[in-house]
């Protein structure tokens, strides 16, 4: 049994240093950068036209929005001009039944 087992350790060490000789015989592959330069020039010009245009529409919604609130607030205004202006004429009836 001590045998076998001096056999099997034997074996296994023999193995971790095939394994260690292979792994220092595997050539380190380094990576290379491509860079095509055309396409990274397409592509950084179509980046600043899409920031333009995004800044373009922020613009445009903010004004919008402006726009919004100053119709809603004329719109509220007009209302109550209608809301004063149907009282009165109720006011007028009641006092030219009253007459």
């Amino acid at each position: 049994m001590q045998l076998q087992f001096k056999e099997t350790k034997s074996l296994l060490q023999k193995e971790r240093e095939a394994a260690k000789r292979e792994a220092e015989r595997v050539p380190v592959i380094q990576e290379v950068p491509v860079v095509d330069h055309p396409l990274l020039e397409k592509l950084t010009s179509e980046n600043e036209q899409l920031k333009t245009l995004v800044t373009s529409l922020e613009k445009k919604i903010d004004e919008t929005e402006k726009r919004y609130v100053e119709a809603n607030k004329l719109s509220e205004e007009r209302l109550k001009q209608a809301l004063d202006a149907e009282s009165k004429i109720i006011q007028l009836k009641t006092s030219m039944r009253s007459f």
